[in-house]
């Protein structure tokens, strides 16, 4: 049987009609992508202008979504730069246009963006803390000088979403060259790493108070028997766990989710795995730490272990694929992602308040 090959097909599927309109065929433009996403040795570079018009076409009406970053990630397409920078400074901090910005643009996309951006900077500055690069951890280094205070405390928070902007927090802490009113901040933060080696460092370099209201936390016997402020609780849940946990449509899709932990937790089970999270680590979130032949290294869970790519969810809601001949060593973790010291930068009250809230997540009845 006649068999028409794929690359024809598409130049076929751009020829029909002439493509020659002034109002874009959704549906033609949604096909031809679909087709060349099938195509294993697709050159977007070489491809013609009126499959690159049609790419264009689908990316600007899907910027944002799931068909939109498969299609950028894939072939790489440089003409999204400047999307990808939005994407990074709109809304809520976006690990994954982040990353993609660096993968495609580099260190100077970086740079470029930091040197003009004023709307959404502290967006974008969140963002970028996601990417688990020297280079993009030197950008935000060099932000913690000066006397804009405000956004230093953002930098400290970014460059603590990743291993690598973790250690080199660690080493300004060490070397006194990060301003002695964020090293409380960076104690905070540091004390919920999800890498148990980042936690020991910063607990001998800096160390959080005992605790944040003073003295130590009655027995959970006690503890479940009081009632907190379900709205205060949320603002504690902003403040700890959305960097992890996903609330509904709030926070960031790392950790399990919380939208219907109050019908899956008792109240005192919701106080031990917040108190000592390694009693009870649920199933598909052990974590393990990874390491590269190129000395990259990888803290999160397993998404999927195929024969030729292990593919993790790490800190900020990222997937990342490495292919299995670079893995140098895979390690389980021995306690949980989630940090076992996270009460240590709440109060005994934010405590009882974040349980309250968080016992409020349930089902929704339809």
């Amino acid at each position: 049987m006649f068999r028409i090959s794929s690359k024809i097909y598409v130049i076929f599927l751009c020829a029909l009609g002439g493509f020659n309109y002034v109002k874009a065929d959704e549906a033609k433009d949604a096909l031809i992508v679909q087709t060349i996403l099938k195509l294993d040795s697709f050159d977007y570079e070489k491809s013609s202008n009126k499959v690159k018009d049609s790419v264009s076409r689908y990316l600007l009406k899907n910027v944002g979504t799931e068909e939109y970053f498969t299609l950028v990630e894939k072939f790489l397409i440089e003409e999204q730069l400047s999307n990808l920078q939005s994407l990074c400074s709109e809304k809520d901090p976006n690990s994954r246009a982040a990353n993609l910005l660096f993968k495609i643009g580099g260190k100077d996309a970086i740079a470029d963006a930091l040197k003009g951006l004023t709307e959404g900077r502290e967006l974008f500055i969140s963002s970028i803390g996601f990417v688990n690069n020297s280079d993009t951890v030197s950008a935000l280094e060099s932000l913690l000088s000066g006397d804009n205070f405000k956004e230093m405390r953002v930098v400290v928070r970014a460059m603590s979403n990743s291993p690598a902007g973790q250690e080199k927090l660690l080493d300004l802490c060490e070397a006194k060259k990060i301003p002695s009113q964020l090293k409380q901040d960076a104690s905070v933060l540091l004390s919920g790493s999800v890498d148990p080696r980042v936690r020991s460092r910063a607990a001998k370099i800096i160390p959080l108070p005992a605790s944040l209201g003073g003295g130590s936390l009655p027995p959970v016997k006690e503890l479940v028997e009081l009632r907190g402020d379900s709205k205060k609780g949320e603002l504690v849940y902003l403040r700890s766990c959305f960097t992890c946990h996903k609330a509904g449509e709030k926070g960031i899709d790392f950790g399990p989710a919380l939208s219907e932990i109050g019908d899956k937790l008792a109240r005192e089970a919701m106080y031990v795995s917040i108190i000592s999270p390694s009693q009870a680590i649920s199933f598909g979130y052990e974590g393990f730490t990874v390491k590269t032949n190129e000395g990259a290294t990888l803290i999160g869970y397993v998404v999927s272990d195929g024969d030729k790519e292990l593919t993790m969810k790490v800190p900020g809601g990222a997937v990342v694929s490495t292919n299995k001949s670079e893995v140098e060593s895979r390690v389980p973790l021995e306690v949980s992602l989630m940090p076992s010291g996270l009460v240590s930068a709440m109060t005994k009250d934010d405590l009882i308040d974040l349980v309250e809230y968080l016992m409020t997540l349930k089902k929704t009845e339809k």
